[in-house]
């Protein structure tokens, strides 16, 4: 064994002649525990501090945690002498992450893996607290942008996968891990195996050890959640179905998650499989569960589609005008509008789109392209060519190219003009950007001839 000595030097007093022999510290022992006086009382302060800390933690005292006990280096100096600091630094950084004091609360559960670097606890503690620092920014309760966001997103991911790598057969951090993806990232696809893997694990534990792991068991039921809203984005809805309808069994009894939001989902994967019967149901029974009477807009937005797939009108338009006109989403308009130009009513459904893409920061440009087709269909011409002009500059400002969509019916609408010089600038510029766009040969042909 290759151990790192130390030379200690030894001052001894003059009345004793004999001389005396070297001595050398390491990692497992020192003169400190020759002489155990002011270990001995660290290790009561270090006691004495966990209990205090963790009755204002069970109190949700975060406030007085922190002024009591950070920073370590200045309230309790005699921790560090004797290296006794690492499990108040992560109490202190629970208490930190609870104030929103995440990068004081990372800093000091990186102290910690410094001394313990193959610590779970530490590794899963640091994981949690870069995620929930995400989840504040994205909620507007603290502000990470930027390159800072990136590195976060990094730290969240390198402490997961560290994690894992300890405690393979855990649910919660693969399920965190998936959520830093799906709803951090946006990054369905990569999110569907870690989802798996969580709710593989769970399933995996034997009856006790699923007793024993009971705080893991709502992250499992999240995970079959969250994975079944995945393999609907992947375009696997059968598969979804299965999972949601296991997840709705799972959590029969105990209700971890929400009877809307488990309703909801089971209503938006049969409505993607166009059974519009059973997601009339599910919807229906989504609504009545809500009765805290909670925001449920995205609800009556799905339900309303549903009965403008069963072609049932006029029940489309009483669900869609069911929540007030200020708490109206853009999509939720849209959806109004796609209703209103059902029932033929082309004017109510302009007005609908053109107040909502006015206060509409992230999907204007969808807004826009209705509003280019109904003016197409009513042979304005001129207006069409302007929304869809509006449309690929609010894409190209977003996000930094053109809108397909937008070029295309420019294109249409320069040639409903008779400008067919601009049609074909127009219809090469799409090509340029996007050689397989459907029916732009035909767009081609109809401005040649």
């Amino acid at each position: 064994m290759n151990l790192a000595h130390k030379q200690v030097r030894t001052d001894t007093p003059a009345a004793l002649t004999a001389q005396q022999p070297e001595v050398y510290e390491d990692t497992f022992l020192t003169l400190t525990d020759l002489n155990p006086v002011q270990y001995d009382a660290a290790r009561r302060s270090q006691k004495r501090t966990l209990s205090e800390i963790q009755e204002l933690i069970r109190e949700r005292q975060w406030e007085e945690a922190a002024a009591l006990f950070y920073p370590v280096e200045e309230k309790l100096p005699e921790l560090l002498s004797h290296q006794l600091d690492g499990r108040v630094r992560e109490k202190i950084a629970f208490a930190l992450g609870h104030l929103q004091r995440f990068d004081d609360a990372i800093a000091e559960l990186q102290k910690c893996l410094k001394n313990d670097p193959d610590n779970f606890y530490l590794h899963n503690s640091l994981a949690y607290t870069a995620y929930n620092s995400l989840y504040s920014a994205q909620n507007r309760e603290i502000f990470l942008s930027g390159k800072a966001r990136i590195e976060r997103i990094r730290l969240a991911h390198r402490h997961f996968e560290k994690a894992q790598q300890l405690r393979p057969d855990g649910v919660t951090n693969f399920y965190r891990q998936g959520m830093l993806y799906k709803k951090i990232e946006n990054k369905s696809l990569q999110s569907v195996d870690l989802f798996h893997k969580a709710i593989v694990n769970w399933e995996h534990f034997s009856p006790a050890e699923k007793e024993k792991q009971q705080q893991q068991r709502k992250n499992y039921i999240k995970a079959l959640y969250q994975y079944a809203s995945a393999l609907l984005e992947k375009g696997d809805a059968r598969q979804a179905l299965d999972v949601i309808k296991k997840c709705l069994v799972r959590d029969e009894k105990s209700e971890c998650f929400s009877l809307v939001y488990k309703y909801f989902a089971l209503g938006k994967v049969c409505f993607a499989l166009n059974r519009y019967e059973p997601a009339r149901d599910a919807l229906l029974f989504s609504i009545k569960c809500n009765k805290q009477n909670k925001p449920v807009d995205f609800v009556y937005e799905l339900l309303a589609r549903t009965y403008l797939g069963m072609d049932n009108t006029a029940r489309a338009l009483q669900i869609i005008t069911e929540v007030p006109e200020k708490r109206r989403r853009p999509y939720y308009c849209q959806t109004h509008a796609d209703i209103l130009c059902a029932v033929q009513d082309y004017k109510g459904a302009l007005a609908v789109l053109e107040r909502s893409q006015k206060r509409d920061s992230r999907s204007r440009h969808k807004s826009l392209m209705r509003m280019v087709k109904i003016a197409y269909l009513m042979r304005h011409y001129d207006r069409a060519l302007k929304y869809a002009s509006q449309a690929d500059e609010f894409f190209k400002h977003k996000w930094g190219n053109h809108y397909d969509h937008a070029l295309y019916w420019q294109s249409v609408s320069a040639m409903g003009l008779g400008d067919f010089e601009r049609a074909l600038n127009l219809a090469e510029k799409l090509e340029t950007h996007n050689p397989d766009y459907p029916d732009l040969n035909k767009l081609k042909d109809a401005i040649k001839k």
